[in-house]
């Protein structure tokens, strides 16, 4: 199994195969640094291969720098390798909707994961303290609790899993400490394997939950109030405008760096 990593010579790419790195050594899988030819400066793409071809083997990671002349080169062949996930770095300030590498890559339907990244912060990769992924009410798959986990032992993190439940202003005018309480309740219940597998793997591990009419504004708060280092967030792409999921709006206004990571199936 194989993690690839596209870079384009930028130190924003550079960055977020930082965390591609992270995320191989801990998973104990070989890496590929792949680039597309087109109007990035060849010289600064080597320059910036150079560097994560020394770091993964200071890792003792097998990896490999990969050239290609089209991206229908490249993912032919992605097509013929196993692969674990695909991480790409986005524009900080480009919408998800925008036309894009990211973009490409969803569109093209290679059968693996995607971990798109925004870098906010050059050098954050190198410690994160506290992750954080939010969810609505208690959904969330294994396939996205395993990506979360292993970042957290990659850093030995503090993680959370931060629930909302979206309310209309007349529930919020309603709600109760009792209700807060029993609902929260429900969420650890829902999730209680996965709190058990934390345990298991020695994750420092917590549960909070919140009520909110915007959720990304809420998510947003919390994040800034609690000195998060790193936020993944899973995926729900869809292909019409109407079909945007409210928590993957964290990603076109990013207040920290964060990883958007979509499940192959959540693709099409």
């Amino acid at each position: 199994m194989r993690v690839i990593s596209f870079i384009n010579g930028s130190l924003i790419s550079e960055n977020a195969s930082l965390y591609a790195l992270r995320y191989a050594t801990q998973m104990k899988l070989k890496i590929d640094f792949i680039h597309v030819e087109g109007k990035d400066s060849l010289s600064e793409v080597q320059k910036s291969a150079k560097k994560l071809i020394s770091l993964a083997d200071s890792f003792n990671l097998e990896n490999r720098f990969l050239l290609f002349d089209s991206f229908d080169a490249a993912k032919e062949y992605l097509m013929c390798r196993e692969l674990d996930v695909i991480f790409c770095a986005s524009r900080h300030n480009h919408s998800f909707f925008d036309k894009s590498f990211a973009q490409t890559l969803l569109k093209a339907n290679i059968k693996t994961d995607l971990a798109i990244v925004k870098i906010l912060k050059l050098s954050m990769q190198e410690s994160v303290d506290k992750l954080i992924m939010p969810i609505r009410d208690s959904k969330l798959s294994v396939r996205k609790f395993s990506f979360y986990s292993a970042f957290t032992l990659a850093y030995n993190a503090e993680a959370e899993i931060y629930s909302l439940d979206k309310f209309s202003k007349t529930q919020m005018a309603n709600l109760s400490i009792a209700h807060e309480k029993k609902r929260l309740q429900e969420i650890i219940f829902n999730l209680k394997h996965y709190i058990a597998l934390a345990r298991m793997m020695h994750i420092k591990f917590s549960i909070k939950h919140n009520f909110a009419l915007l959720e990304d504004e809420k998510v947003t708060v919390h994040i800034v109030k609690n000195n998060y280092d790193l936020a993944i967030i899973g995926g729900h792409h869809d292909k019409t405008f109407f079909g945007h999921h409210p928590i993957d709006i964290l990603f076109e206004t990013p207040v920290i760096n964060t990883i958007f990571f979509i499940p192959y199936k959540d693709q099409s």
